[in-house]
């Protein structure tokens, strides 16, 4: 489904894209990448939870998401081709949440819509495994922050800056069409990227992102009962 546009890896490709050395003279406050990016990648790795959203242009389709993270469990939005699901994932019980654009969109037949729109699919095991697979905050981690990204990111000598993202304190990376941005104040973490073409991310509520309850057993679909 939807899953198989959206990639972490693609991230950490377009993360550092475009950041060349920074110009000399610095504002009052700014750090290097250098001084930066090692406890951007430690607060990454001690965090617990986060929300991510935003849109990604991969190859010819553009990938949006809004997601919550918790340790293995994820829940929130991935769309692609002009629609989007709902996925839910808690302790390893997996959940979609299907409409009828996406049924369109994925060549169902249009009876389906009927037996299982609104509801909640419940996936088998073996399903589940391609949603923790890319949306856990270990792969987050592996893909993004303990990767050779970090060390493009180390090595580009970009300046974070102070500036104000939505109303933060952020220190922000700014050069051509791409901006970084981590928290100005304690530990950093990673509040923004921003690249050509609209694409964005934004990160937020950093180990404090929760996750709804599990769906009453009256709105569950399983695989099994669509024959």
């Amino acid at each position: 489904m939807g899953l198989r546009v959206l990639r972490w890896a693609a991230l950490s490709i377009v993360l550092t894209a475009g950041l060349a050395v920074s110009a000399c003279g610095s504002p009052a406050g700014s750090k290097s990448a250098a001084q930066i990016v090692p406890e951007l990648q430690n607060a990454a790795n001690l965090a617990t939870s986060v929300h991510v959203a935003g849109s990604l242009i991969q190859g010819s389709q553009t990938a949006t998401i809004d997601i919550t993270i918790n340790g293995d469990s994820v829940a929130g939005y991935l769309g692609a081709h002009g629609t989007r699901f709902y996925v839910l994932s808690l302790n390893g019980q997996n959940y979609v949440r299907l409409n009828a654009a996406f049924l369109n969109v994925e060549k169902a037949p249009a009876s389906l819509c009927a037996r299982i729109c609104g509801k909640y699919v419940e996936l088998p095991a073996a399903s589940g495994t391609q949603i923790t697979s890319l949306l856990s905050m270990q792969q987050l981690n592996k893909e993004i922050f303990d990767t050779s990204t970090m060390s493009a990111l180390t090595s580009s000598g970009c300046t974070f800056s102070p500036a104000a993202r939505a109303g933060q304190s952020v220190l922000e990376c700014r050069q051509g069409q791409y901006t970084l941005d981590v928290t100005g104040h304690g530990q950093p973490y990673l509040v923004y990227w921003g690249g050509p073409n609209g694409q964005h991310l934004a990160f937020s509520q950093w180990n404090s992102a929760e996750l709804p309850s599990a769906p009453p057993a009256s709105q569950v679909v399983s695989l099994s009962s669509l024959g």
